[in-house]
Order: C-alpha cells, then sequence, then structure tokens
C-alpha cells in the first residue's frame, strides 16, 4: 500500500475556501505555475490549474490506475473560491485538478543506504534493469508506459520518487487523446538490441489483464463526475476507454493463447 491516502480516501472534490496559498517549485524538475495549497485541516493540495477537461482526464486515469493497485498519485477536483481565485488569478468558481501532496526524494547525490542509490549511473533499457530494487512500486514506471499506449496518451505519465523510497505515477492529464495503439514503439517492448524482451511483454501482458479485469462498476465510476462538477468535454472519454478496454482484452486473449 502507498504511503498516502487513496483517492477512494478522499472527498471527490475539495473546495478552497479558507485555504492558504504559496507558489510551489518542484526539487528534481520544476515547472512553473504550479501551486500548494493548504485546507483548513492543514492538508496539503498541489495544483498546476489546467482546467477541468484535462483534470476530468487525469482523474479518471488515477481512479483506474488505483483500482488495478497500480502506485498513482491522488487527484480530485478541487472548486475554487472567491478568494483562491484572486490569488491564483482565475475565475471564481472554475474546477481544477488538487493532489494530495507528496514529498518528493531530493535529487542524487543521496544518503549511505538508500534506496534510490540503486538508480544511480545505472542504465534504463528494460524492465530487468528495474528488478532487484528496494524502491516500493517500481515495476510499476514502465506498467505506467504501457498504459499511455493503451489509454491513448499524448505522452507517457510522469514519475516521482517520494522520501519514504516510492515509485509514484504523477501528471497523467494527457491520457485519453487519441484511441489505443500497439505496442511496437514503446521503451520496454524490446531489448536494445531489437530482439523481443520477454519480461517487457510479460508487464504488457500484466496492464491489459488488469484493465481487462476490471469490473463495470469500477470504469463507471473512474467516468462519473462529481454532484456539482460539469466538464465540458472537448471530445468524448468514455467511447475512447470503451476503446481501451476492447484493446486490452483481445491483446489479453491473443497472447495467453500463446
Amino acid at each position: 500500500m502507498p504511503s498516502f491516502p487513496l483517492m477512494s480516501e478522499l472527498p471527490p472534490v475539495v473546495e478552497t475556501t479558507g485555504w492558504s496559498w504559496e507558489r510551489f517549485t518542484a526539487p528534481v524538475a520544476p515547472s512553473r505555475n504550479f501551486w500548494l495549497g493548504v485546507d483548513r485541516e492543514g492538508n496539503r493540495w498541489l495544483t498546476k490549474l489546467t482546467g477541468a477537461f484535462y483534470s476530468y482526464r487525469e482523474i479518471i486515469f488515477a481512479r483506474l490506475a488505483q483500482a488495478m493497485n497500480w502506485s498513482c498519485q491522488s487527484s480530485v477536483f478541487m472548486r475554487v473560491d472567491k478568494h483562491s481565485a484572486q490569488v491564483l488569478g482565475v475565475p471564481v468558481g472554475e474546477i481544477h485538478a488538487a493532489h494530495w501532496f507528496l514529498m518528493e526524494h531530493l535529487p542524487p547525490p543521496y544518503s549511505f543506504g538508500c534506496a534510490l542509490e540503486f538508480l544511480v549511473d545505472r542504465p534504463i533499457r528494460t524492465v530487468e534493469d528495474l528488478m532487484g530494487s528496494e524502491i516500493a512500486h517500481l515495476l510499476d514506471w514502465p506498467k505506467s508506459e504501457f498504459a499511455a499506449y493503451v489509454f491513448g496518451g499524448n505522452e507517457p505519465p510522469g514519475r516521482l520518487f517520494t522520501t519514504a523510497h516510492e515509485f509514484v505515477i504523477i501528471d497523467s492529464e494527457q491520457m485519453f487523446a487519441t484511441g489505443p495503439c500497439n505496442f511496437d514503439t514503446a521503451h520496454w517492448w524490446n531489448e536494445p538490441d531489437g530482439r523481443p524482451s520477454i519480461s517487457g511483454r510479460a508487464l504488457a501482458l500484466e496492464v491489459c489483464s488488469d484493465l481487462a479485469a476490471l469490473s463495470e462498476y469500477q470504469v463507471q465510476e473512474a467516468l462519473r463526475e462529481p454532484y456539482g462538477v460539469s466538464v465540458r468535454k472537448l471530445w468524448p472519454i468514455a467511447p475512447k476507454l470503451r476503446e481501451s478496454r476492447r484493446f486490452a482484452a483481445e491483446f489479453r486473449a491473443s497472447h495467453e493463447r500463446t
């Protein structure tokens, strides 16, 4: 289990009334327009102010990922109150995603015995290169990149290593941009010399099996917009997710026979 609350333990929507705000700069990969909010209970939330549609896509993926027991950040819808709107420079009532704040591990040099030393000066070319690590959930890294093919992502999700030495999938707002596509160009699909990667292809099968095994209820829960939140969709997401599920089921069926 991750060291942070799962989305099932959080409210689907948070209101920003009474929150304090400050700009946030990530220690590993600094980005602009990140804000850190502290709610009335002292919980910290990170937001990128990407708007409702990107937030919806990111939240759908996160719900699915956590339902498949992948280590993915917990994200909820956030409605902006008047004071917060003035601070953040956005319209009152606008919907964005809020992400449960995770303490990111500082970059190298690491202290002696730190689990992240495993990755220092280590070429990461295959799934085997990630095996044997004490970093929790590390194989969810290639899973998340295979998922970008299944879920039609414009780019793979991001990755974060926490101070608790766990891998977490982040930044998945680019999912559901297109339909699913085959894994031929995936980083993990072949060995560096072009030969099929047995472990990589086994992990792709695991990704497809995880998705195909979800119940219809879990899928509908992932797509659900909470009461009071209406997302203006630039294109429908549900048909794309159905395509992803069909792709996953067909891939699982064809590869389980071989």
